[in-house]
């Protein structure tokens, strides 16, 4: 965007820095001065630095200082990073509230092109994340007695292996898998005490 310095306002300059941090740019000293020079010297007229022009839209220019290219490799490293955290990676989540950077890096056509291709390629599964955002705490204790009444299997172990959507949603609600089955009206130590999974109940008989 070019303009005048004259035609520029302290809230044109910041949403022009948050409209470029969205978009993945760098807004470090260096880059803004090669790529935007006129919001940059806009910023230092009517802020006085571009750290406090930065700060005043809610950044934290400390980590808008260190912030290095999006590759597809440092995109990849990322999502992994929030995924081992148990972090809600559904692109909602992640384009608006944990790293709005991250999301608008990974979807750039010269990068993964999609949230979706951004997640396989750090090896998850798509469709297991894009649910996690639909679960709250009254679908999991559905879900958990509903496989109650089915007769399958509730002790961790299990529900990992063959429903992990909901295992992972569980933690994520509760404190752990034993208050998710309390929270349902289920006896955790009795189902802590079953065979552990279908395989093991029918190799006893």
């Amino acid at each position: 965007m070019i303009r005048n310095l004259f035609r520029w306002s302290k809230d044109e300059i910041a949403m022009e820095i948050r409209s470029l941090y969205l978009d993945g740019e760098e807004l470090n000293y260096t880059s803004v001065e090669k790529n935007h020079l006129a919001l940059l010297r806009a910023a230092c007229r009517y802020f006085g630095s571009w750290k406090d022009a930065v700060e005043f839209t809610g950044l934290d220019y400390s980590k808008i200082r260190k912030y290095k290219t999006w590759t597809k490799a440092k995109i990849i490293e990322r999502i992994q990073e929030l995924h081992r955290q148990e972090v809600d990676l559904s692109w909602r989540n992640i384009s608006t509230k944990v790293d709005p950077a991250l999301a608008a890096a990974a979807v750039r056509a010269n990068r993964f092109g999609s949230w979706r291709a951004a997640l396989e390629a750090a090896g998850l599964n798509y469709d297991e994340i894009r649910r996690y955002r639909e679960w709250d705490e009254s679908l999991v204790i559905d879900e958990v007695r509903e496989l109650a009444e089915a007769g399958e299997p509730l002790n961790s172990r299990d529900v990992q292996e063959h429903t992990p959507p909901l295992f992972h949603a569980a933690r994520r609600r509760f404190e752990n898998w034993d208050s998710t089955l309390e929270a349902a009206g289920l006896d955790a130590d009795r189902i802590r005490k079953r065979p552990r999974s279908r395989e093991t109940s029918a190799s006893c008989r």
